[in-house]
């Protein structure tokens, strides 16, 4: 390996002197850039894929001439954005199965279209390239750039086909054409035309393949090599003469590069094989040195750091005996520390020198450990079967994930660099030796030749010989290689490989390895004719001897031979992969022992088990005492009692059970017995034995039947002698018993009285355990009476949509009531159509809703109770004693309904029980005229409004008699009212009478639905209405009321109605009546006599007053307007009275209204009521004829 190095070496550092010039200054500057490191050295990687693999991407364009090419478009710098974007192989059509992907095509005559085409394609490169080889695929001439490189030149031909790949279009590239980052590959591609034009073909796909050099700054393992790339030149403008590169590494001398001259401005490479010496921080020195004047050292040195690390684990098991009984089970926990210097990741496995599969399992296992960290790890394990009692060894492995090998060249072959060997041939095809004495590191060979390999007469593969070996003979070779430290290979092998021409047998130490000699046909030389691989065990310390014989009867001689040690690399640290081993002792052979048969009875619950050993082991631990309850068929599972090192114990177990017991001994090594069964039983009858008692009829607690059938069965009891049928009420708490019955069974129970009845079974074994039950098994009620429930009593009338039906009482808990309604139009009586309630119960009570207006509404309820009895209305039955000779009446618990009601001519049927027999053997009959005394002996009356049932005297209707029992059988209901929502009707007939100036009575007639009126009056619109008097209940259809002392001036009156339910309605025809008071006069209006003067001012103000009378009654009034002229006493015709008088009023125009003075001149006029209340107002208008006061109602013109 070393010496292939070598040459790459010299290979790698011719090719990275490629170097480029500049003329500009006249110095020198030897120079080192970088020192780099790889661990795998150079990798081979594809740059650019090709389109049929990979469909790479180009931008491209066709021309029809090269000349039309854009200036410098291979250069690295060019622009070509402009330029279309396709994907590899550029074609016309299909080749060799493949597809292009992006169409050139070639088109019409000479000179031909589209027959050029230019690509372009960027890809990244990090490293360093060695070497570089770029192939294409192409018809017909191809020419490539790479960074504006030419690498060929018009390569190709007119007929030339497209091949994967053509050998013309594969080249190397020069490292030195290839830049670190971004570049740039640059095709032209010429399709020649030729012949018709329709045969011809264009095609044009490549790709660039390099060994590539990728740096790293991680640590390697100690004893790795790293390969070393050393980048400088000369930075001068004047070339450097014996360029030196000398690189050292702690004082040692490494390797030195050697150029004889290096031109100006150039760069280059120059690689090394390295194995750093020390474990941590190694330092390589590269130092640049030239025989020239170098005025800038600054330059000159390089220092490469690179750490080592090793790995190293330390495994600590326990080495006390590890005791493995008949389970064959094993457990013990194993340390593990990494005391290297890197993360490792460690796993832990058997080694294959145990015997059979011991099934092992390492928790946890393939785990990672940093440096300086211990885990815990837990093996279990089950020893194999056919492993027999004894001791053994439990061999394990710790290894690292770095379990590294490395190989170091024991015997260098020749083809690398001379070999010196010690050897002897014969003269003719004769053997010299007839024994292997000459192989043996003793044997003297001073006399014999000195040679280096290889040995031969001609050339092999082109590798020369170093020692000519001529003739058909025997040719012996020995070699005597060094090894001071043959530990250093401990777990190696090594490998043996011979170059001969035509057999060989091989030695080492003088023990035969392997041969061919006088084996087979022969063979020409070849390296490798043979690899052989074999175990150190042939070599040993200090000089050991390899000798090889080899003959050639015929044709030409060769010999050549390496020898290759594989070995751990963790011994070059002297780390072993541990292993382990775990001592152990199987000891699988269990003692024996049982419990001792005493009987099977025992009648106490605490008795004595004795148990024995049966084998005779001295290794006895104790006894493990096991035992389980058998319930009849019913077998649990095995309860450890205790574990016990003498031979008895006291138990206690349960009654009515039986118990088996087995021993199961154990020794001191963990070994327990097997027992498939028992050893023996015993039973305890102890607990009394159970019952149970339930109701055939089903699992009910509340009845109205007359009676229940109760039946009895043991409750896993097999032993029962005898069953106690036991009762008691909730009346009396002593138990008492239907009797004593030897089997299950069954029996009628019927009480006389409704009570709550508690049963149960009680049992007795034939042990004489009694049960004990200290509850009933059973608890039922007997409920044959119907429940009786009252409805809370409402109003008659009912203002109001909605109504709330509640309870007032109730005889018991129920189960149920449903409720239902009928309803007729009030003051009407037909056949009830009853309908069930639409809204639930909520805390005993219902909401009715909606309600009709007008109707009368009935409700009856039918509830039933727990037992399942009910009491519907329909019929409704009741039963009632008479206690005494005076009854007269009886009041029914709800009302039963008229006969026209429920479609019948009576309604109520009743039965009487006189003698008290129970037997209703009479019959009453109703009677259904008015007047009672016409009732016949056994009739009674039926007041239907009160609910009641009206007697005789025995002679005029039956008389109950005392001490006997009445049935009664009816249709009822419980409750009735009317909707009322409507107010009364209005009052429409209204008038009054104005007497003595000032009094006034007002007169209606009376509405059908109103029951009372309020009579109300104000002053004028601006007040309330004022009550002055409530009439209630009038029995007269025309009403009055009167008003006395008025005063002067207007007064508004108006009736509202009121109803039965209180509602009122204040819409009066006309909505109200006003009547006007005339005021007294005292002013002279003339001289004239004092008792003529009033008159005519009293004529004046009559003609006055009276107009405005009429006018306001023809304005506001809205009853008849001549009836209203013709009744009212205050109209006095203007005609009746004098002339003069009249004369008088009208030249004395008194004014209504005025002008407040000053508001003629503001934004709003104001007036005041002169002729009524003094009062200010404003009008909105000032075109109207006549205005209202607001305040009184005084109406007039506005002068």
């Amino acid at each position: 390996m070393e010496l292939n190095l070598k040459i790459i070496i010299f290979l790698l550092a011719l090719a990275g002197t490629i170097f480029f010039t500049d003329d500009s200054t006249a110095e020198v500057d030897p120079f080192i850039d970088e020192v780099l490191y790889s661990k795998e050295g150079s990798d081979t990687k594809v740059l650019v894929q090709s389109g049929r693999d990979n469909a790479t991407f180009y931008k491209y364009l066709i021309l029809d001439d090269f000349s039309e090419a854009p200036e410098n478009w291979a250069s690295k710098t060019f622009d070509d954005s402009s330029w279309s974007n396709g994907a590899a192989p550029f074609g016309d059509r299909r080749d060799n199965n493949v597809d292009p992907n992006t169409d050139w095509d070639t088109s019409g005559s000479s000179p031909y279209n589209n027959d050029i085409i230019l690509i372009r394609h960027k890809f990244q490169l990090d490293g360093i390239v060695t070497s570089a080889e770029i192939n294409v695929a192409f018809a017909n001439y191809c020419t490539p750039y790479l960074n504006g490189n030419l690498i060929y030149d018009e390569r190709g031909g007119n007929s030339h086909g497209a091949d994967y790949w053509n050998g013309d279009g594969t080249e190397e590239i020069a490292s030195s054409s290839f830049e670190s980052g971004e570049n740039v590959l640059a095709v032209y591609g010429r399709d020649y035309v030729w012949g018709s034009g329709n045969q011809n073909r264009q095609w044009l796909d490549l790709q660039i393949t390099a060994q590539v050099f990728e740096s790293t700054n991680e640590s390697i393992i100690f004893g790795d090599s790293v390969i070393v790339a050393i980048t400088g030149g000369n930075e001068g403008n004047e070339s450097v003469d014996e360029y030196f590169i000398n690189i050292t590494s702690g004082n040692k001398t490494i390797e030195t590069f050697y150029y004889e001259t290096i031109p100006a401005f150039s760069y280059g490479y120059s690689w090394l094989e390295w194995k750093p010496t020390l474990i941590g921080l190694n330092q390589l020195n590269v130092n640049v040195t030239c025989n020239c004047s170098d005025s800038n050292s600054s330059n000159n040195l390089k220092i490469l750091n690179l750490t080592t690390v090793i790995y190293s684990l330390e495994t600590t098991v326990e080495e006390e005996l590890l005791i493995v009984n008949q389970t064959r089970l094993l457990s013990r926990i194993i340390q593990v520390k990494n005391t290297g210097n890197i993360t490792d990741n460690v796993t832990l496995l058997l080694e294959d020198e145990n015997i059979g599969n011991w099934n092992e399992q390492f928790t946890p296992n393939n785990f990672e450990l940093e440096p300086g960290e211990t885990k815990d790890v837990l093996l279990t394990a089950t020893a194999p079967e056919a492993l027999e009692e004894g001791y053994y060894n439990l061999t394990f492995r710790t290894q690292s994930q770095y379990n590294y090998v490395t190989t170091t060249t024991l015997l260098q072959r020749g083809s690398y660099g001379a070999v010196d060997w010690k050897w002897i041939n014969s003269t003719t095809h004769d053997e010299l030796f007839d024994d292997i004495n000459w192989t043996k590191l003793s044997f003297n060979d001073t006399m014999w030749k000195n040679g280096s390999t290889p040995f031969g007469d001609s050339d092999v593969d082109g590798i020369d010989y170093n020692t000519f070996w001529e003739g058909d003979n025997y040719a012996y070779f020995r070699h005597v290689v060094e090894i001071p430290d043959i530990g250093l290979y401990e777990g190696g092998f090594m490998s043996i490989n011979v170059a001969t021409n035509n057999y060989g047998d091989y030695y080492i130490n003088g023990a035969y390895v392997f041969g061919d000699m006088d084996i087979g046909d022969g063979h020409g030389a070849d390296y490798w004719n043979d690899e052989f691989q074999i175990y150190l065990n042939y070599l040993k310390q200090g000089p050991n001897i390899i000798a090889s014989v080899v003959s050639n009867p015929q044709n030409t001689q060769w010999f050549d031979q390496e020898i290759l040690i594989t070995f751990p690399q963790a011994n070059i640290w002297n780390y072993k992969s541990e292993i382990s081993s775990i001592p152990l002792y199987l000891d699988s052979t269990p003692p024996t022992s049982r419990v001792v048969e005493e009987g099977f009875y025992r009648n106490t619950s605490t008795f004595e088990v004795n148990w024995k050993s049966i084998s005779n082991y001295d290794d006895l631990s104790g006894y493990y005492i096991y035992y389980l309850e058998k319930d009849g068929g019913n077998i649990g599972e095995w309860t450890l009692l205790g574990f016990f090192t003498n031979e008895s114990t006291y138990f206690t177990g349960e009654g009515n059970l039986t118990y088996r017991f087995k021993s199961i001994a154990i020794d001191t090594n963990g070994n327990i017995e097997s027992k498939g069964t028992y050893d023996t039983e015993m039973r305890i009858d102890l607990i009394p034995p159970k019952s149970t008692l339930w109701i055939v009829e089903g699992d009910i607690e509340f009845t109205n039947l007359d009676g229940i059938t109760v039946q009895w069965k043991a409750n896993d009891t097999a032993d029962i002698q005898a069953y106690l049928i036991e009762y008691k009420s909730s009346k009396n708490q002593t138990w008492e018993d239907f009797g004593a019955f030897t089997s299950t069974g069954e029996y009628w129970f019927s009480p006389e009285q409704d009570e709550t009845f508690e049963i149960r079974s009680r049992t007795i074994d034939y042990a004489g355990n009694k049960e004990i039950k200290e509850n009933s098994d059973i608890i039922i009620t007997f409920d044959r009476l119907k429940p009786e429930v009252k409805l809370a009593s409402i109003n008659e009338l009912t203002g109001s949509d909605q109504l709330i039906v509640s309870l007032e009482n109730r005889t018991e808990n129920l189960k149920d009531i449903q409720l239902q309604y009928s309803r007729l139009l009030e003051g009407t009586e037909d056949v009830l159509e009853w309908r069930d309630a639409e809204f639930e119960w909520q805390n005993e009570e219902i909401l009715m809703s909606p309600l009709i207006d007008g109707y009368t509404y009935y409700f009856r309820i039918n509830p039933s109770d727990l037992a399942g009895n009910t009491c519907p209305r329909e019929p409704y039955e009741y039963k009632v004693f008479i206690g005494s000779n005076e009854t007269e009446k009886l009041s029914l618990p709800v009302i039963p309904l008229k006969p026209i009601m429920i479609g019948k001519i009576r309604n109520i049927e009743i039965t009487a029980d006189e003698n008290g027999d129970g037997i209703f053997e009479k019959t009453l009959e109703e009677y259904t005229g008015i007047d009672l005394r016409a009732m016949k002996a056994n009739q009674y009356w039926v007041d239907y409004s009160a609910g009641e049932i009206v007697f005789g005297d025995g002679q005029d209707g039956y008389m109950p008699p005392k001490n006997s029992s009445l049935n009664l059988i009816f249709n009822a209901y419980d409750l009735v009212t009317t909707i009322d929502l409507k107010p009364p009707e209005p009052i429409v007939q209204i008038d009054y009478l104005i007497e003595d100036r000032n009094n006034v009575t007002i007169t209606w007639e009376k509405p059908t639905d109103a029951t009372g009126f309020i009579v109300e009056t104000k002053k004028n619109f601006s007040m309330p209405w004022i009550s002055l008097a409530t009439i209630d209940s009038p029995t007269s259809s025309e009403l009055s009321y009167k008003a006395i002392n008025l005063s002067s001036g207007f007064h508004y009156y108006r009736i509202v109605s009121i109803d039965r339910m209180g509602y009122t309605n204040p819409n009066m025809i006309d909505e109200h009546i006003r009547v006007i008071i005339e005021a007294e006069v005292n002013t002279v209006i003339e001289a004239e006599p004092k008792e003529t003067e009033n008159l005519y001012l009293y004529g004046a103000i009559a003609v006055i007053l009276g107009s405005v009378a009429l006018y306001g009654a023809s304005r506001l009034l809205k009853t008849n307007e001549e009836s209203e002229m013709t009744d009212e006493p205050v109209l006095i015709p203007v005609e009746n009275l004098p002339d003069e008088e009249n004369n008088i009023i009208e030249s004395e125009e008194i004014e209504t209204f005025s002008v407040v003075p000053g508001s003629q001149f503001s934004r709003q006029l104001m007036y005041i009521c002169k002729q009524g209340c003094m009062k200010e107002f404003e009008v909105t208008s000032e075109e109207e004829d006549d205005v209202m006061c607001p305040h009184c109602g005084t109406i007039g013109d506005l002068l």
